[in-house]
């Protein structure tokens, strides 16, 4: 690292995940000049371990959250036209059944999911007959009817890459094994100690310092920032199961479980199929959190309930 008077920025972003790229990208594009330092890989941490959707939500349309979805929606075609190469249609079928909201209702959501956005490129919802339709195949006879939609899939950390490089493109500096090690309030502007890999140090200042850490984020405000916030940050483990092929078609499922949580079953290179997620408190460090084997009991069991085969645990390939 350059020695000498610290170099000077207006933006500098703590954290190499999909946010902390993303602003980085943006406030670049914006004439601003950015700084952004993560303390191992980009997208080595919750941005690498998705479920590799980016989605309108379909759910919070349970919840009246409207505007949520349609913002969600109109951004979902405007990636796909941004990224082709890195995102791609993925169609969903939703097995329908008894413990559902009724079939006219959920008909009547994608309806909306259909509409609520301006969606342009992607096909629409319809009915499925699933005893005809090759995705009631792999599901249990009970299934004869269900619905299929549109979302679609991403490589999220060739998603982050590409935006830290854009941002890069663009002036912005993107430092990886570099930790900040400590901030202080000088002058109006924020004084900055970055320490790389190899141990050697390096001083920056910026108007601003976003804080885009993650699961650090907590770890970044009380110990790299020193504020004694009351603000407790709650952490959420979400673990997928990765098994070996379990359908031939390209399509997704979604299903829901007996308590309301919703899980995935996608396609995933070529050869397995990615199940999740959960959704449970995590103590701890970020660094510990792993899939726990009653985790990966829940997936296999939310998913056997669907399939004409159970999930067997041998059948689970990574977590």
């Amino acid at each position: 690292m350059p020695e000498g008077r610290p170099d000077e920025f207006d933006v500098f972003v703590i954290g190499g995940g999909i946010n902390g790229c993303g602003i980085a990208r943006d406030a670049a594009g914006r004439g601003l000049k950015v700084g952004l330092a993560e303390k191992g890989d980009l997208a080595q941490a919750t941005s690498s371990a998705s479920t590799k959707l980016f989605h309108g939500g379909l759910r919070y349309l349970e919840y009246y959250e409207f505007r949520l979805v349609r913002e969600a929606l109109v951004e979902r075609e405007t990636l796909l036209v941004a990224m082709p190469h890195i995102a791609w249609p993925l169609r969903f079928v939703l097995p329908h059944h008894d413990g559902l909201r009724p079939a006219w209702l959920l008909r009547l959501g994608l309806f909306v999911y259909d509409h609520l956005g301006g969606r342009k490129i992607l096909p629409r919802a319809r009915s499925l007959d699933l005893t005809r339709d090759p995705a009631g195949n792999p599901l249990q006879e009970r299934f004869t009817k269900g619905f299929e939609y549109s979302d679609c899939w991403v490589e999220d950390a060739r998603l982050v890459v590409l935006n830290a490089r854009d941002a890069a493109a663009r002036g912005a500096e993107i430092l990886t094994r570099t930790r900040v090690v400590s901030t202080a309030r000088e002058g109006g502007r924020w004084r900055v100690t970055l320490r790389a890999e190899d141990g050697a140090e390096r001083v920056v200042t910026a108007r601003a310092l976003v804080n885009a850490g993650g699961p650090w984020v907590g770890d970044i405000i009380a110990e790299t920032l020193g504020i004694a916030s009351t603000e407790k940050v709650r952490l959420v483990r979400g673990s997928h199961i990765v098994t070996r092929r379990l359908f031939e078609h390209d399509r997704a499922y979604i299903f829901q479980g007996g308590d309301g949580r919703i899980v995935f079953a996608i396609p995933y290179e070529t050869d397995f199929t990615l199940i999740g997620t959960t959704d449970r408190d995590h103590e701890g460090v970020p660094e510990a959190a792993v899939c726990t084997p009653e985790e990966a009991d829940y997936l296999r069991a939310a998913a056997g309930a669907y399939f004409r085969a159970p999930v067997e645990a041998a059948d689970v390939v990574w977590t």
